[in-house]
């Protein structure tokens, strides 16, 4: 049986500008930390920052009129969480929940400006946006197209994926929020984890979920789904 593997140290914006430009990035800010499952940024905020998250996950949702969340996406270290806002000047469209125990950096949208200009990144935060904006239509086509099952396997690699040492085999889930990422009743949620649970390819107890061997996991994934079942770097 293999094990996850350990993820590469850095990832999207951080892995784009490199390590020395993060650091200069974050110099302009401040550090805040938050535990899990608090919420980091709220669906309609006007707060003028955003934040360069250093360690930890956390879960992007949209929330509707009727009270449902929608499924948007997992982001990790080296992750910005609320750059479209800053680029814009608009309300945040969805909310950001941590999934554990969170190191982000406080940036004010015109203390990153300023830098953004400075260090001439600008097509690199562009770049960066649209790998992000990418990720929106293939999402819905394999909600359209593939098993329930298959998407559950995407979902927990990509909350693997986003995660970085001994501890990214952790999927901080509840089964009620995998349920509405997935749009099905939690007891489906539970019968499947059980079956998995069964072939000793995930641990559900004690919480939180963990996965095993991460070659199982991916041979139930979408193959085409290359934004959650490519390591960190892809």
């Amino acid at each position: 049986m293999s094990t996850p593997p350990r993820s590469a140290p850095t990832r999207a914006f951080r892995a784009l500008i490199g390590e020395d430009r993060w650091r200069a990035l974050t110099a302009r800010g401040r550090p805040k930390t938050l535990p899990g499952s608090s919420l980091l940024l709220g669906q309609g905020d006007r707060e003028s920052r955003l934040y360069a998250l250093e360690s930890g996950r956390v879960r992007v949702v949209y929330t509707g009129v009727e009270g449902t969340e929608t499924f948007i996406a997992i982001r990790g270290p080296g992750d910005l969480i609320g750059e479209y806002a800053q680029r814009d000047a608009g309300g945040r469209t969805a909310s950001v929940w941590t999934l554990e125990a969170c190191e982000v950096t406080v940036v004010s949208f015109g203390a990153f400006g300023s830098f953004i200009k400075e260090a001439r990144l600008e097509n690199e935060l562009q770049r960066y946006m649209m790998a992000k904006t990418r990720q929106n239509p293939q999402r819905i086509h394999l909600a359209a197209n593939r098993s329930m099952e298959q998407r559950l396997a995407q979902l927990l690699l990509e909350v693997v994926y986003a995660g970085v040492g001994p501890t990214a085999s952790q999927v901080h889930l509840s089964q009620r929020q995998i349920g509405d990422a997935l749009g099905v009743t939690r007891p489906w949620v539970n019968r499947a984890l059980r079956k998995w649970r069964v072939e000793g390819f995930i641990r559900t107890r004690p919480d939180p979920i963990t996965v095993l061997d991460i070659e199982a996991l991916k041979r139930r994934a979408p193959q085409d789904a290359t934004c959650s079942t490519s390591p960190p770097g892809k």
